[in-house]
């Protein structure tokens, strides 16, 4: 939907009557047949989402909550994300379905209706950047630094705040370093997910030595020199799933997720 030009500025000289009352001569009164023909190529406009946008997530919220407590979610969501519901960009638009999200979770307490709604909600962003991930080989710490690259981008894209994007970086430093001193050489796995909700995945795999006591060092009460238990530890209190496969002598896999709502 774009935005109508506005109407031109007013005839000099005050004349009300059509061109050829006051010139004397044959003076055609055809319009121009675009606004482009008369004042240049009109600039393209914001996408609009206006009504339309929230009426489409107060009909997927209608199936889950009362109407004075989706309303509720839906006007907190415009205040958190700063948006303007009636002109508003695509950015706009996914970081006010990130609030709805963070709301619903308040108030839908059946995992599998939760699940559903953010699902439906996820839905109406269009234009969400498809899944991707970046897949760097870590054999040092300028490699490290590139992971955590890989890790900020994915976020800008994806609109992440800074406090969750502090989070990933980190979690992807603890992950790296642990590769270059305990095992190397490795590689990091940092992609995006949309299904069943929106994150950030990070997976550590080398073919080190492995980790014989992972229980001791998850525990807390394993002390390495090194600081190998404060880095697992520290990334499992970041992330809100934390894996590890790991044998002696088989190498070791840790694979994270930071949930965006």
């Amino acid at each position: 939907m774009k935005i109508p030009p506005r109407d031109g500025p007013p005839s000099s000289g005050g004349a009300t009557g059509p061109p050829s009352s006051r010139s004397g001569g044959p003076v055609s009164t055809r319009l121009p047949s675009s606004p482009q023909s008369a004042r240049g190529p009109v600039p393209s406009s914001p996408q609009i989402v206006g009504r339309s946008i929230t009426d489409q997530i107060e009909t997927v919220l209608a199936q889950f909550l009362s109407p004075a407590v989706r309303k509720s979610v839906i006007d907190c969501g415009i205040r958190q994300a700063k948006v303007d519901p009636l002109y508003a960009r695509e950015g706009d638009l996914r970081r006010l379905l990130v609030e709805v999200k963070r709301g619903v979770k308040l108030f839908v307490r059946d995992q599998a209706q939760l699940d559903r709604c953010i699902t439906e909600l996820g839905e109406l962003d269009h234009a969400a950047p498809a899944p991707r991930e970046i897949t760097i080989e870590v054999r040092n710490e300028e490699d490290v630094l590139r992971a955590r690259s890989a890790g900020r981008e994915l976020c800008i894209e994806h609109l992440v705040s800074d406090v969750l994007q502090t989070k990933i970086v980190t979690a992807i430093s603890e992950l790296g370093r642990n590769i270059v001193r305990y095992a190397g050489s490795g590689q990091i796995v940092v992609r995006s997910l949309t299904s069943p909700m929106r994150a950030i995945e990070i997976i550590a795999q080398d073919h080190g030595p492995g980790i014989s006591n992972l229980q001791e060092i998850l525990s807390g009460k394993y002390r390495s020199r090194h600081g190998m238990g404060a880095g697992l530890r520290g990334t499992k209190a970041l992330m809100d799933a934390f894996d590890v496969k790991t044998a002696p002598g088989a190498g070791t896999t840790v694979t994270v997720r930071k949930y965006l709502g």
